[in-house]
């Protein structure tokens, strides 16, 4: 408006009007209002026809308390630092992080580099990429398609002495802090609380994830390999990604079939279309879960010319993301705007994924005229 609380008559003049209807519908227990093109989506989803990627997503693993598992290297002033079993300590971001009762959680020592894993857990996905993934001790070993849980007792049998060490004062602080409750579900349970970390694929070379919750959907890839990272100036051997419970993930081989998925969940279509889905906080949309997974995303053809396209793209999404990434988050602390640089750095690509996802939509059936007019 030109001025502060203009007349209806001059603020005409600079507003755009358009002829909208709205229709209250239901999904389950759900209700929400929305514009009458979404009935299209709604059909598909009630009729069953949600994506085949539903069952493949999971979500990541519970790894709290977070002063225990999520760390930093300590370097010796003059012994510098042992690549073998590094001496390690709570991060001060998982100190930051940490709930209330976990502030004063502090763990220090030694740890056998093969239990020191890259964690996803949201905070760092961007579009087509992610920032660097902070590492964290992982009581895991891979047992084929999975992983296996090594408890104190298991890593001191094993000959894993600084792990057994680390393990033992975890598992003093969990029974202190979590009094009668640690007799119901001890650390180790908790961890691995419905299967979510010994579930995930030691094996496999990618992982696709997005964000649990939040008002934008998010969608990047992370090779599941080991890695030399480097913290506060000091380098260290992590021995794969493993993803949190703040993020989905689907582990697979398939590059293609990868930035697919990919690219898919960072059309800005489909995150439009689960928005009446999803709870709202003070600040907008919240809740994602698996809600995307409903709605009708097929399969990956490599046959299919559209999904090879979607494919192209997401590629050279990732490889401009993995440039310009360091750049674009100088100076920026904050998630929210690092991802408002990246979707700008790509959207001319962007607009060229949302197309055609809308045609591999409509080639899916979703293609009455209210949706084509929607998308």
């Amino acid at each position: 408006m030109p001025v502060k609380n203009s007349r209806l008559r001059l603020a005409e003049k600079h507003l755009k009007f358009i002829e909208q209807k709205f229709h209250l519908y239901k999904i389950g227990a759900r209700s929400f209002i929305e514009s009458e093109e979404f009935e299209t989506v709604l059909r598909a989803i009630e009729s069953g026809r949600r994506s085949p990627y539903y069952e493949n997503f999971t979500q990541g693993a519970t790894i709290v308390p977070r002063p225990i598992w999520f760390v930093e290297p300590v370097v010796h002033p003059r012994m510098g630092i042992d690549p073998s079993a590094p001496q390690l300590k709570t991060s001060a971001r998982a100190i930051e992080k940490a709930k209330e009762k976990y502030k004063d959680v502090r763990v220090e020592g030694r740890v056998e580099r093969r239990f020191l894993y890259l964690v996803a857990t949201g905070s760092e996905l961007v579009p087509f990429g992610h920032l660097e993934l902070p590492l964290c001790v992982l009581p895991v070993e891979p047992a084929g398609n999975r992983f296996r849980i090594l408890r104190s007792a298991d890593a001191e049998s094993r000959g894993f002495l600084h792990l057994k060490e680390w393990l033992q004062r975890a598992e003093s602080i969990w029974s202190e802090k979590r009094g009668e409750k640690a007799t119901k579900m001890d650390l180790y349970a908790w961890l691995d609380y419905a299967g979510k970390l010994t579930k995930q694929n030691p094996k496999s070379k990618l992982k696709v994830l997005y964000n649990t919750s939040g008002t934008y959907l998010v969608s990047c890839i992370s090779e599941n390999r080991p890695k030399q990272v480097s913290i506060n100036g000091t380098t260290v051997q992590a021995s794969g990604v493993v993803a949190d419970a703040k993020t989905y993930f689907y582990d697979t081989d398939n590059e293609e079939e990868a930035l697919y998925l990919c690219g898919f969940l960072n059309a800005p279509t489909i995150d439009k279309l689960i928005k009446p889905m999803q709870s709202r906080g003070l600040f907008g949309e919240r809740d994602i879960h698996k809600k995307v997974l409903e709605l009708p995303i097929p399969k990956f053809n490599p046959k299919n010319e559209a999904h090879r396209n979607l494919v192209e793209l997401a590629r050279r999404c990732r490889a401009k993301i993995a440039t310009k990434l360091p750049e674009l988050s100088h100076g920026y602390t904050g998630i929210g705007k690092i991802r408002q640089l990246v979707k700008e750095e790509l959207e001319p690509e962007v607009a060229q994924i949302d197309r055609l996802v809308k045609r591999v939509l409509l080639e899916r059936g979703m293609s009455t005229k209210n949706l084509a007019d929607y998308v």
